[in-house]
């Protein structure tokens, strides 16, 4: 099961939006989710679970053995904060209370906004979605698990906050503590949810401004230093409730969780049970194929980058929605390459006396450098199909960005492209570069979703440490056992980063050539390029970037037009 098509069906489906409207973007790096508007869109990034250690895994900051009953749980939160997410879109609506909060307090605000609009989009998905209910009831469960004794915090407004938040979503623990206090907040947030259950699909309903003034009172001459939020909803402070694990609760869990489902109306709740779901191991078994993979090839090329400057290697977050934006923006072009590409016969499949046969490399070179038309490159006259790998490396950092092309199109549109012209027995990798070395498309990889999600998740930020990002491509692509090497750098060629990087550029241009690395210059909308690549070329529109790039690959492969 792949973990990327999974979220993205499922989130598509709850949500019920289609790809226009939305990004959704699986981070493995962050630590809470994050939900906002995007122009006319909708953006939220969700965490993926990750692998912390050898036998340690968490998402949303919780730390579990890597085992069947800690993946159970961490699955259910990262559903939980899919569907959460989900729900906004399908039924969030803030205008009202956005206009209730003007002037108000800010953090006292914030946090009666988001509570009310929280639990009023879950009950209004509630009918339409009841089985994705279990997984919101228990996410919440855990989250209050995870909090300390709420009678031990000093600040009375965070002690406030946090015990409505914890009452309203009916996963309080059932103790005697602060009793007074208690009965005040469950006598507020049984009618806060008598309210809610009204208005909930009518979020200009006066019930709810009504709920958002009751909540809002309890802040009356006290501080809130902090919005506390359970981890799978999106965060809006710095947030130190939660622990990294849970304590032993063997026995404890199970009323709490009926509780939790009676506080979102879902019969039956005493009752119910978490039994195990072959998606757990499916896709457990998907989690740790991908670590073991990941981990095998970030070794990899951390052994590569070892000598240079680089800080590390980066799996840029998949957003696939971004690639299919920045594919849709450019179809006409791409699709006009690709139709072209389609007319040329594969060699094997040529007639006698047409041209094709081994390069003259040189000759070749000085073809693609000059940009005519020539095609007397070919010093043998037989069907052939070259064994080659080609690495494209696309400038991805903050320099790039003063350009007017986007660097998620650039690479969208070479990626379409090269997945349609390489042979079969050819391999192509894609890279990014900034500070970091980003790994895309690794030559073993196939062009599939996470590939392309990876390529929407690139952006422009960083240094330009473009000798550093090279000597790693080449090393990459040196160590692959084929006849030719192609290395097609796309670069403002405007290095940044430390002392000397320019010279140090020139060099190690000089070293990848002398590996026997045919080099492709690509300057973006930048003359400098001319400066360090003989074969080069400066363009202004990732359509000009595809055509150039075809005609290296035709000239430097030996691939006649039919």
């Amino acid at each position: 099961m792949n973990i990327l098509e999974y979220a993205w069906t499922n989130f598509s489906s709850v949500s019920g939006a289609d790809q226009s409207r939305f990004r959704l973007i699986l981070s493995a790096t962050a630590p809470r989710p994050t939900l906002g508007l995007e122009g006319d869109g909708f953006l939220a990034k969700i965490p993926v679970p990750r692998q912390e250690k050898e036998g340690v895994v968490s998402v949303q900051g919780l730390f579990t053995d890597a085992d069947g009953q800690g993946w159970a749980t961490l699955w259910r939160l990262f559903r939980a904060s899919l569907y959460h997410a989900a729900f906004h879109l399908a039924h969030g609506n803030l205008k009202p209370l956005a206009k209730w909060a003007k002037e108000k307090e800010r953090f006292p605000a914030i946090f009666t906004l988001s509570l009310l609009e929280d639990y009023r989009i879950t009950l209004a998905a509630r009918e339409k979605w009841p089985g994705v209910m279990t997984d919101i009831a228990y996410a919440n469960l855990v989250a209050a698990m995870r909090m300390p004794d709420l009678d031990d915090i000093e600040s009375r407004g965070l002690r406030t906050a946090s015990k409505l938040l914890v009452a309203l979503w009916g996963v309080a623990p059932a103790k005697a503590g602060r009793v007074e206090e208690d009965q005040a907040i469950l006598a507020i947030t049984e009618k806060v949810r008598g309210m809610v259950e009204n208005s909930a699909e009518d979020p200009e309903n006066p019930l709810l401004l009504k709920a958002a003034n009751l909540i809002y009172k309890q802040f009356d001459k006290v501080v809130l230093p902090q919005i506390p939020a359970f981890p799978h909803t999106e965060a809006h402070s710095g947030d130190s409730l939660f622990r990294d694990h849970l304590e032993a609760t063997k026995g404890k869990g199970k009323p709490r969780l009926a509780g939790a489902l009676a506080a979102i109306g879902v019969e039956g709740g005493a009752s119910v049970e978490l039994p195990d779901e072959p998606e757990f191991k499916e896709t457990f078994t998907a989690l740790q194929d991908q670590f073991a993979r990941r981990k095998k090839v970030t070794d990899y090329y951390s052994k590569l980058l070892a000598s240079t400057r680089l800080n590390g290697i980066v799996f840029p977050d998949g957003d696939y929605a971004g690639f299919l934006r920045a594919r849709a923006e450019l179809a006409g072009p791409i699709r006009n390459i690709k139709n072209q590409l389609l007319a040329i016969k594969n060699v094997a499949d040529e007639e006698p006396g047409k041209l094709s046969g081994q390069v003259d490399m040189p000759m070749a070179m000085q073809v693609v450098a000059s940009g005519s038309q020539r095609s007397d490159v070919f010093v043998r006259e037989e069907p052939i199909l070259k064994d080659e790998a080609w690495a494209i490396l696309v400038d991805a950092s903050k320099s790039v960005s003063k350009s007017s092309l986007e660097i998620r199109g650039i690479a969208t549109c070479l990626a379409e492209v090269a997945s349609t012209v390489m042979r079969e027995k050819s391999r192509w990798g894609l890279f990014g570069f900034n500070d970091t070395f980003q790994l895309v498309k690794d030559f073993d990889d196939p062009y599939s979703i996470d590939a392309k999600s990876r390529i929407g998740g690139l952006s422009q930020k960083g240094g330009t440490y473009l000798p550093d990002a090279l000597a790693v491509a080449s090393r990459a692509l040196n160590s692959r056992p084929v006849e030719s090497k192609y290395l097609v750098v796309v670069s403002d060629c405007l290095p940044t980063g430390y002392a000397g990087i320019e010279e140090e550029l020139a060099e190690k241009i000089k070293e990848t050539g002398k590996m026997g690395i045919m080099l492709v210059g690509i300057g973006v909308e930048s003359p400098e390029v001319k400066k360090y690549f003989k074969v080069n070329s400066v363009l202004s529109t990732p359509y000009e970037m595809m055509k150039f790039f075809t005609k290296a690959y035709m000239e430097l492969s030996g691939v006649g037009e039919a």
